[in-house]
C-alpha cells in the first residue's frame, strides 16, 4: 500500500486545488449549454490515507443502524481505512422516467447519518453512492436506459442525486458517486455537466463517476471530476482456473491501456468496484454473478487468485488512491456462497493482509 499512500498524499494536494471549484448559495439548477456563474472559493476537505476498502449496499431500512453499523464495524476491524455505503434508487424499465426509493429499503435521513458517524468513529472514510436499479429490468440492465426524454430524465436524476449529495455533506462523507454505470447517459454530456456542477454547490468533498470497465474513454465529463472511478470486471481467461501468474499477465495489457488513456485525462483513478464471485470461471464473466450457480473449493480458490492478482498489478500504482471491493455482507458469505462476497472464503485472507500492510 506504499504506492497508494504516497498517491493520497499527492492526491490531497491536488484537490486543494480542485476542490476549490464552487459552493454558490443558490439552490436553483444549472441548465445545460448555459455558462456557469464562478462561484466564490469554498473551504476544502483534506482527505488523507487512501480509500481502500469494501462496499456494503444497503437494502433494509429496518434496523439499519444496528445491521449496517455492524458490518462497518466489521469492516474497520479487518484493518480497511475506507467503507463505501451505496443506496438503490429505482426506475421501473429502460424507457421510464420516474426514478424512487422504496421506503422499506432506504433508510430515513437520520439514520444515514447515524451510519456516517459510526463509520467516522471507526476510523474509516466513507464512499457514498447513489445508483439506480430496474424493477423490472426485462432481461435489460440500467446502462441500456433510454427514456422518451432525456431532459425528464435528467430532472428526476437531479433530484435523487442532489438529495443524497446533500445529505453526505452534513455526514462529512469523505467521496460522493455522483454516478454508476449510465452508459446509455454518457453521450449528453452538457446534461452531466450541470449536474456535477449543482452537486458541487451542495457537497464539498470529493467527487467520482463510476464508469463501467468497458466504457470509460469516451466519457467527455471526466474534467468536471476529482477523479476517475472505474469498476473492474474485465475478462482475465477464455477457461475457469487460471494460475494466478495468467491473472498477473492478462491484466498487464489492461493495465497499460488503462495507465496510457488516464495520462490524456489527468485525474488519479478509484476503482468502484473490485470483485469476483467464488465460482469456477469467475475470471471469464466478472460480471455475471451466475456464470456458474455453485459453490465449489476450486471456485472460491479462483476468487482468491483474482483477488491476488488485482493487488499484485494495482496496489503500488501511485495514480491509483483507492479500490473498493465488492461486496461485505452478513446474509452470505462461508463455502456454500457462490456470491461476491469474501467473508469465511479464503479471500479473506487476502484482503486482510492487503488492508494491514498499509
Amino acid at each position: 500500500m506504499t504506492g497508494l499512500r504516497v498517491a493520497i498524499v499527492l492526491f490531497a494536494i491536488v484537490a486543494g486545488v480542485w476542490l476549490a471549484a464552487s459552493k454558490s448559495p443558490s439552490p436553483e439548477a444549472s441548465t445545460p449549454g448555459a455558462a456557469p456563474a464562478a462561484p466564490p472559493p469554498r473551504p476544502t476537505r483534506i482527505i488523507t490515507g487512501p480509500f481502500a476498502g469494501l462496499a456494503i449496499q444497503v437494502y433494509s431500512a429496518h434496523d439499519a443502524v444496528e445491521k449496517y453499523g455492524r458490518l462497518i464495524r466489521e469492516i474497520a476491524e479487518l484493518g480497511a481505512p475506507c467503507v463505501m455505503l451505496s443506496i438503490n434508487g429505482y426506475q421501473e424499465r429502460v424507457e421510464s422516467t420516474v426514478i424512487e426509493t422504496r421506503p422499506a429499503e432506504c433508510p430515513p435521513d437520520e439514520v444515514w447519518l447515524q451510519l456516517f458517524d459510526i463509520a467516522h468513529a471507526a476510523g474509516l472514510k466513507v464512499v457514498f453512492m447513489p445508483k439506480i436499479l430496474l424493477s423490472k429490468p426485462g432481461g435489460k440492465w440500467r446502462g441500456k436506459i433510454q427514456p422518451p426524454s432525456w431532459d425528464a430524465w435528467f430532472a428526476q436524476y437531479r433530484k435523487f442525486v442532489l438529495h443524497f449529495a446533500e445529505l453526505a455533506e452534513r455526514g462529512a462523507v469523505e467521496m460522493f458517486i455522483v454516478g454508476s454505470e449510465l452508459v446509455s447517459s454518457e453521450k449528453h454530456t452538457e446534461h452531466w455537466k450541470a449536474l456535477i456542477r449543482d452537486t458541487r454547490r451542495a457537497f464539498a468533498g470529493v467527487l467520482v463517476y463510476s464508469a463501467n470497465w468497458d466504457h470509460y474513454t469516451g466519457i467527455r465529463f471526466w474534467d468536471d471530476l476529482d477523479a476517475i472511478g472505474l469498476t473492474t470486471y474485465h475478462k482475465l481467461s477464455d477457461a475457469p482456473g487460471p494460475t494466478l501468474d495468467e491473472l498477473r499477465t492478462a491484466w498487464k495489457p489492461i493495465r497499460d491501456r488503462i495507465l496510457t488513456w488516464r495520462e490524456s485525462v489527468g485525474r488519479p483513478i478509484i476503482f468502484t468496484e473490485v470483485g469476483w464471485c467464488s465460482q469456477e470461471g469467475c475470471s471469464i464473466e466478472a460480471w455475471n454473478y451466475y456464470h456458474k450457480e455453485a459453490a465449489t473449493p476450486a471456485g472460491h480458490e479462483e476468487q482468491r487468485r483474482n483477488y491476488q492478482a488485482f493487488i499484485d498489478t494495482w496496489a503500488d500504482e501511485p495514480t491509483v488512491v483507492g479500490m473498493v471491493w465488492w461486496e461485505w455482507s452478513d446474509t452470505r458469505g462461508g463455502p456454500e456462497d457462490f456470491g461476491y462476497t469474501p467473508r469465511g472464503k479464503p479471500a479473506l485472507a487476502i484482503l486482510r493482509e492487503f488492508f494491514n500492510r498499509r
